[in-house]
């Protein structure tokens, strides 16, 4: 009895170690890296609480009638220089649901761009015509640009994404997993519709 109120009290002061040891690091491009960034998610692979508010989030209002709920129909936007090239974009996360469960797309533009006062819910073709964009919902996103040794068969994510755009000293990466959550790929955007693997984490259940 003793032993178990010891080990529910470890639990309870040390969540981020136990949550963090069920993800494990499979590849990388750069370790040291992969590492520090390994140790701020969570078992499912989600996000911590601090690296989440690295990016401010605000609701778009599109003009004409919307969808009656947000959650499989909504639009977000933030400024931020995701491609790390000196310059802050307008990135703008669109959640649509496919099969039931919510799957995200980003579409990045010029800071002053005014795509979105263009754009409204009977047509969307400015927003979704830009070049630079991650826009894979109902698709595949494999995991080949970084080699996994304990796998046979390099793993894919697909049909449903969850994006994750977040900041870690001065730099701007992208966490990307899908609705299985066993996969989790950190990205740096290049521009149009490119993005440079860095690290792949494997949740263990």
């Amino acid at each position: 009895m003793k032993l178990t109120k010891i080990a529910s009290m470890l639990l309870t002061i040390f969540p981020a170690l136990t949550a963090a040891a069920s993800v494990e690091l499979a590849a990388f491009a750069d370790k040291p890296f992969c590492e520090k960034v390994v140790a701020l998610f969570g078992k499912h692979l989600d996000l911590n609480a601090e690296l989440s508010k690295t990016v401010q989030w605000e609701p778009v209002v599109l003009k004409g009638q919307g969808p009656p709920t947000r959650r499989c129909s909504s639009f977000d936007r933030t400024r931020m220089d995701l491609d790390n090239d000196g310059q802050e974009n307008l990135v703008v996360k669109a959640t649509f649901c496919l099969k039931g469960g919510p799957s995200d797309s980003l579409y990045v533009f010029p800071v002053d761009s005014t795509v979105l006062e263009q754009a409204n819910w009977q047509d969307l073709s400015p927003l979704l015509a830009t070049p630079n964009k991650f826009e894979r919902t109902g698709g595949t996103y494999p995991l080949t640009a970084l080699r996994i040794d304990q796998a046979s068969v390099s793993p894919t994510l697909k049909t449903s994404f969850s994006l994750h755009p977040f900041m870690l000293d001065g730099q701007s990466y992208v966490g990307l997993t899908d609705t299985g959550r066993e996969w989790m790929v950190i990205a740096r955007y290049r521009g149009g519709e490119r993005f440079e693997d860095l690290c792949y984490f494997h949740a263990k259940f």
